[in-house]
């Protein structure tokens, strides 16, 4: 079976940043990691460039592996540069505790805003980390009675 990211899952942040991951998400990153053995806690690559959404997004090894493999492929240039600034330079492995918590970064806590709620957003080969109440926000801007399913119509099937 082949897991992915899925559900919206929200954990307390301590000040020291140590927040608690999901368990299924926690699965999901040691079914991904080659060294993650009996006994070892799992890794995750945690991305912290801005983009078009306020939230950090923590990659698998295996999935972040394909990332770089996409950007060792692409011809040197400004493209190069600019993906290897957003995806490389800004990225951090954060290595799972025996309680199954990872630190955040002071900076990068601060950069999207995280206070003392994370939500963990499963979307599907990553997660999304956000503010508790930036993402909830959002949420509720987006309006609700909208039925989901018709955004599969207009995408084309892979």
């Amino acid at each position: 079976m082949e897991l992915g990211f899925f559900d919206q899952l929200t954990s307390k942040v301590d000040a020291k940043g140590r927040v608690s991951l999901p368990a299924a998400h926690r699965a999901v990153l040691a079914s991904e990691d080659p060294d993650c053995v009996e006994g070892k806690n799992p890794h995750m690559v945690l991305v912290h460039s801005k983009s078009h959404e306020h939230c950090a997004r923590g990659f698998t090894l295996k999935a972040y592996k394909k990332i770089r493999k996409r950007i060792s492929r692409m011809e040197y240039g400004p493209d190069k540069d600019d993906a290897s600034k957003a995806l490389i330079q800004a990225a951090t492995l954060v290595q799972m505790d025996d309680n199954g918590r990872m630190i955040l970064r002071k900076d990068i806590r601060e950069r999207f805003n995280i206070g003392a709620q994370a939500v963990f957003v499963g979307s599907d080969d990553h997660l999304q980390i956000w503010d508790h109440d930036i993402y909830y926000d959002n949420l509720e801007d987006e309006g609700e009675g909208k039925n989901p399913f018709i955004l599969l119509n207009a995408r084309k099937e892979v």
